[in-house]
């Protein structure tokens, strides 16, 4: 029960997340689908161009032009290349990967998220955390409302929905860690392949480092250690990547 609750949270936290990335969904159904148009991607891409930026929403213009700066990123081996053709270009480009995983020409055309000094922009940025005594005085207006209704919830007993929900997160952690994990263990095993090297064991090394750095950099204390399993397949997905020709930052 709870890892189906839990399942439903994951999605509707993903869901939420999308709606607000760059997106020529509206656009598409609006003028390019139809029983005469081309619905192939080609054909689709053609439509959408032909707008101009006077006939589509700013949210289309802007996917387009994070598509165009960041085709060595979506095509070919390129880290979130899969994730282009499942459709889920922007949250790959915008959330599971890290920005030194992509090229400076990528990073360039992603757009710029213009942060407060509101509670969620600094202290939570990474996430829900207990903040200190000094953290909680910096606190003022509704965002010391709001952290204080949180900690009085998260130091009282646990409901089934917070545990559902805690759950949710703590497995989105784990999943985002495990693409970010696996794309540098992925090219690991490529250099090694390409230096002759044993491409399972350099895929192991990278894997357990980049565990570590992504275990150290959650401030929130949501992600756990990965088990021997987890690491084992992490490592065992890394090296089929890296023997079917994905690039060096590795495929999503």
């Amino acid at each position: 029960m709870v890892a189906s609750l839990a399942r439903v949270f994951l999605f509707t936290l993903c869901a939420h997340a999308a709606a607000q990335l760059p997106s020529c969904e509206d656009d598409t159904a609006a003028h390019c689908l139809g029983d005469d148009a081309d619905m192939s991607a080609a054909g689709i891409d053609a439509c959408l161009s032909a707008l101009g930026p006077a006939g589509r929403s700013e949210s289309c213009s802007t996917y387009l032009r994070v598509v165009d700066g960041c085709k060595a990123d979506v095509e070919g081996g390129g880290v979130c290349a899969t994730a282009h053709q499942n459709g889920e270009t922007m949250p790959c480009l915008m959330q599971r990967v890290k920005p030194e995983q992509l090229s400076d020409v990528c990073q360039a055309a992603l757009p710029k998220k213009v942060l407060s000094d509101s509670l969620q922009d600094t202290f939570w940025k990474d996430g829900k955390r207990l903040l200190s005594e000094a953290e909680v005085a910096q606190l003022k207006g509704e965002d010391a409302e709001t952290y204080e209704r949180w900690a009085k919830r998260k130091s009282g007993k646990k409901t089934a929905k917070d545990k559902d929900r805690a759950y949710a997160v703590k497995s989105q952690k784990k999943s985002q860690a495990t693409v970010v994990i696996t794309a540098q263990a992925a090219a690991a095993a490529a250099k090694a392949l390409a230096a002759g090297d044993d491409a399972s064991e350099a895929a192991q090394e990278a894997a357990l480092d980049a565990a570590e750095k992504e275990i150290n950099s959650d401030l929130t204390g949501t992600l756990k250690s990965f088990s021997k399993a987890e690491i084992d397949g992490i490592v065992a997905t890394a090296v089929a990547k890296a023997t079917k020709g994905g690039g060096a930052k590795g495929e999503l």
